[in-house]
């Protein structure tokens, strides 16, 4: 058997199919692909509802008749009282007809022991019984009666005395009984209750569950109920609901017998639970299918009419946005047209044509109002350089979402044009820092033979002058390349900076000490400011002296002659603000932009060494130590100002 089970099962493999039977062991079937399990869990509910139900209804009956405060004999006593005054019809029409032994006989059948009846006015005894069986004990039944039942009598007094312990089976024994029954279950019918509750949950949940699953299948199987259309199978199980009960509660009434009573109930109660349980385990089966509002009525329309909606669309959206809102235009006028005619002497119905229109008129510019907004904020981003922005064009229709996704493709385009000119500057910069590390190794060797062959003794002085100014312009060419590499570096942020606490006011003194003399053979008076608490900053203090480096030495080439320098150092709230101004010896005829540019010089004429890469290097450290570089130029006063934020 065992090998007919293999082979089949690699037949399934091979087949690939999606609902794949096999051969279970009984004993292995999950409980949820018995058939037998959920015919058991199908009926164990409807009992356990049953239970409920009758539980629930012992309940209110319980709490409605005060049971819980009426003590047992008390309630006997009350209901006895009714009992006796229903004998006590029965026995009036025996006495009104002479017939006494009748009335004696009606008594001696039931748990009657002694009954009197009394005039209430003089309490004379109209008439009596009493039963011959002796009894344990009885119950003591006293009260007046009003009404024409004896004779001329109006008002009578009863006293009759009931058996405690019923010896014959008639209403006051049953009376008893459930009487009896309801003070034993006053309390534990709560608990049968909740325990038949949980249970008929635990089944529900069980046929839930199971609900899709056969034997012999491992994938959910759909049963011939759920080809029927969702939404017609519940407005039939609504109609049939509202039918059931419509006959129930229209039927009972006449019913006059307890047993039969119940057993409509019960009826009743099997067919409501039965046909809501096959809705639900219907309902679960669809949701384990998936997809289930697919098979409804209401979905076929409502998707028929939205391809008709999308077929209109797809024709409007050919035709340009000028005729497109002159035809809806003309359209919504012709309408209101329309509708005021029909309604021309109706006062009321053109004032709610007119609130109608005007409500949907008001929405419409909202919303193009809205979706204009958007658009709007969407170019302004645009223009300031956000490419990142993306306009969301979910929630818009027709030309607007056509020109969202424009703008779109236009911030798309635009990242893509700039981060192809970043990769052509990273590969500029790639080549430049390549291209000036191949040439310093033959420049270095160039220098170094410049060097020996002008300190060689020679007779030729010509030759010893030729030697000095190529060694000075190799050294130059040199600096230049270093310059420019470093350069490429800042940059790009390739170069590594290592931030640290640091001293503004010691980097700044050395600076001053380094190029004091320098600035006095170019005959430039050097004034500085500095407080005199420390500053601390957070940079690194070999980049930060190369910073301070170009700035003064940029100084010392382009200050004018017999002019004063200034150096400041401040704390201006959370920053330390450092300034370099000195006055130029030629006229500036360029920005400040421009003086950030590599190569740019504020000699046009170049008749200085330098190579116009000191400013750009100073602002790419500056930036890459967290700070900040501005240049102000006003006539020839030139203004270096750096910030830095101050550390506590």
């Amino acid at each position: 058997m065992k090998f007919f089970d293999k082979i089949n099962n690699k037949n399934i493999m091979k087949s690939k199919k999606v609902h794949t039977q096999k051969n279970y062991d009984k004993n292995c079937t999950p409980l949820t692909h018995r058939t037998p399990a959920k015919v058991a869990a199908f009926i164990l509910v409807i009992i356990m509802l049953m239970t409920t139900a009758a539980s629930a209804a012992g309940a209110i009956i319980i709490s409605q008749e005060n049971l819980y405060s009426i003590s047992k004999t008390d309630y006997i006593h009350n209901t006895y009282i009714s009992l006796v005054q229903e004998d006590i019809e029965e026995i009036a029409q025996y006495l009104k007809n002479d017939q006494l032994l009748f009335a004696d006989k009606y008594c001696a059948d039931k748990n009657i022991y002694s009954i009197q009846i009394l005039n209430s006015g003089n309490k004379k005894i109209i008439w009596e019984f009493k039963n011959d069986r002796e009894p344990e004990g009885v119950i003591e039944i006293n009260f007046s009666y009003e009404g024409s039942y004896i004779n001329d009598y109006n008002f009578i007094d009863v006293k009759a005395e009931i058996y405690e312990k019923p010896i014959i089976d008639d209403n006051y024994m049953f009376t008893h009984n459930i009487i009896d029954f309801l003070y034993t279950m006053r309390y534990w019918v709560y608990v049968f209750a909740v325990l038949s509750f949980i249970c008929a949950a635990v089944c529900f949940v069980f046929l839930i569950c199971a609900s899709g699953h056969k034997k012999g299948f491992t994938e959910v199987k759909a049963g011939w109920g759920t080809k029927i259309p969702f939404d017609l199978l519940t407005a039939l199980f609504v109609f049939f609901l509202f039918s059931v009960t419509e006959i129930f509660f229209g039927g009972h009434y006449y019913l006059t017998n307890t047993v039969h009573i119940i057993l409509f109930l019960i009826i009743f109660i099997t067919v409501m639970s039965s046909v809501t349980l096959g809705w639900f385990m219907s309902l679960a089966v669809r949701i384990k299918l998936g997809k289930w509002w697919e098979n409804t009525i209401i979905y076929r329309i409502l998707r028929l009419l939205w391809k008709g909606v999308k077929a209109l669309f797809s024709l409007l959206s050919k035709i340009p946005i000028v005729w497109k809102s002159s035809l809806i235009v003309a359209g919504i006028c012709f309408a209101e047209l329309i509708l005021m005619l029909i309604s021309w002497n109706d006062y009321g119905s053109m004032m709610k044509l007119w609130f109608f229109t005007s409500i949907v008129s008001g929405i419409a510019v909202i919303y193009f109002s809205v979706v204009l907004k958007k658009l709007q904020k969407g170019g302004e981003a645009l223009a300031n350089g956000d490419l990142s922005y993306h306009i969301d064009t979910t929630k818009l229709h027709g030309d607007f979402k056509k020109h969202g996704e424009c703008l779109n493709n236009i911030a798309a385009g635009m990242t893509v044009a700039v981060e192809e000119r970043l990769k052509s500057e990273r590969l500029k910069t790639e080549l430049i820092t390549n291209v000036s590390h191949d040439i310093k190794t033959p420049l270095t060797s160039i220098i170094n033979y410049t060097d020996l062959i002008s300190k060689e003794p020679c007779s030729n002085e010509k030759i010893t002058e030729y030697s000095q100014v190529l060694l000075r312009q190799s050294e130059r060419l040199k600096r230049l390349i270093e310059d420019l590499v470093e350069a490429s570096k800042a940059s790009t942020g390739n170069l590594e900076v290592l931030l640290a606490p640091c001293e503004a006011n010691i980097l700044l003194t050395q600076a001053v000490g380094e190029y004091e003399e320098k600035l006095k053979n170019k005959n430039l008076e050097l004034i500085t400011n500095q407080p005199e608490n420390p500053i601390m900053i957070m940079a690194d203090g070999k980049r930060l002296w190369r910073v301070f480096d170009n700035l003064i030495n940029n100084i010392c080439k382009y200050a004018q002659s017999s002019t004063r320098v200034y150096l400041s150092l401040e704390n201006q709230g959370d920053e330390a603000v450092i300034t370099f101004k000195n006055t130029s010896h030629a006229p500036l005829n360029v920005s400040a932009e421009e003086l950030m540019e590599r190569f740019v010089r504020g000699d046009s004429s170049r008749h200085t060494e330098g190579s116009g890469l000191g400013l750009s290097i100073a602002k790419s450290l500056t930036e890459l130590q967290k700070g900040n570089l501005e240049i102000t130029i006003d006539g020839d006063l030139f203004k270096v100002t750096l910030r830095f934020p101050v550390i506590n």
